[in-house]
C-alpha cells in the first residue's frame, strides 16, 4: 500500500509539530551491534511494519502540533494542539486551544464507511457524519504507518542517529520529490525508537499557502508517543454532554 506523494501534504494536515530535543549519539552508537538501521531499506520498512502489527491492537497515544516557519527563519507554534489515541479500526482526537479542551472527534470505521461524532465544548454543539467513501487505508492512523513503512522501503533516507524524548533513535527522510519529480515539495521525517523500531516523533514540511504572509513553511508533527498506552474501553466512545445541541451534518 503506497501513501501518494501528495497525500504526504494531505496527511500532514491532521497531524502536528514541536520540533525539539534532538542530540547526536556518540560515534561508536551509529555502528552498535545489530544496527539494523545499517541494512538496506527494506529492512528499515520490515521492522516497522513488524512493530506496528505488534502494537496495533493496543493502541496508542500522541501529541499533535503546528509550526509556521518565515522568511527570516523565525518560529512560532500554534498554541492550538491536539491529543491522538487509536486502537484497532477505531480513533479519536482532541483539540485543545491555549490548554483548554475545544473538541473531541470519534471515529468509527465498518465496512459501509467511516463515522465521525464531534462535540464542540464552546457552542456546547456536536454533529454526526457518515462518509461512505472513507476506506481505512486512507483514515486509520494505523494504517498510514503501514503505508510509511512501504515508503521507506521505496524511497527513504537514512539521515542519521539520535536521541529523542530520552530514547535512543534512528532518523529517516522520506522526500516526495524522490518518488515523483512533479509531486509537491513535502518533505517526511520519522524517527524510530531503536529498541522497538516504532515512531518516536514524525515530522511533516510543505511549502505555505499562498496568502500567509511572513510564512514560507509549515511543519506538522506527532510526538510525545505512547506506545504502552492503557486506552480504556470508552475512550472510542463518543459521550455527549447533557444539555448539547445536535446539529444537522452539511
Amino acid at each position: 500500500m503506497l501513501l501518494k506523494p501528495r497525500s504526504l501534504v494531505a496527511a500532514a494536515a491532521v497531524l502536528a509539530l514541536v520540533v525539539f530535543g534532538l542530540s547526536p549519539w556518540a560515534t561508536n552508537r551509529e555502528n552498535a551491534p545489530g544496527a539494523w538501521w545499517l541494512a538496506p531499506p527494506s529492512a528499515w520498512a520490515g521492522e516497522l511494519q513488524a512493530a506496528i502489527e505488534q502494537a496495533g491492537q493496543q493502541g496508542f497515544s500522541c501529541r499533535e502540533q503546528f509550526v509556521h516557519l518565515t522568511g527570516s527563519g523565525s518560529r512560532s507554534t500554534s498554541s492550538t494542539t491536539g491529543k491522538l489515541f487509536a486502537a484497532g479500526n477505531r480513533y479519536r482526537r482532541d483539540t485543545y486551544d491555549h490548554g483548554r479542551l475545544r473538541e473531541s472527534q470519534w471515529y468509527v470505521q465498518s465496512d459501509d464507511g467511516l463515522t465521525m461524532t464531534s462535540v464542540r465544548y464552546n457552542d456546547k454543539t456536536y454533529t454526526v457524519t457518515h462518509d461512505p467513501k472513507a476506506r481505512q487505508k486512507h483514515v486509520d492512523p494505523m494504517k498510514q504507518f503501514e503505508a510509511l513503512a512501504q515508503l521507506l522501503d521505496e524511497s527513504g533516507r537514512r539521515v542519521g542517529t539520535a536521541r529523542v524524548e530520552g530514547r535512543d533513535a534512528v532518523e529517516f527522510e522520506i522526500a516526495a520529490k524522490k518518488i515523483d519529480a512533479q509531486a509537491d515539495d513535502a518533505t517526511m521525517h520519522v524517527w524510530l525508537d531503536q529498541a522497538t523500531k516504532l515512531p518516536l516523533k514524525i515530522t511533516y514540511q510543505f511549502a505555505a499557502a499562498a496568502g500567509l504572509g511572513q510564512i514560507v513553511a509549515t511543519i506538522l508533527v506527532q510526538d510525545h508517543f505512547d506506545w504502552d498506552a492503557t486506552l480504556r474501553a470508552d475512550t472510542f466512545e463518543p459521550e455527549i454532554p447533557a444539555g448539547f445541541t445536535k446539529l444537522e451534518s452539511k
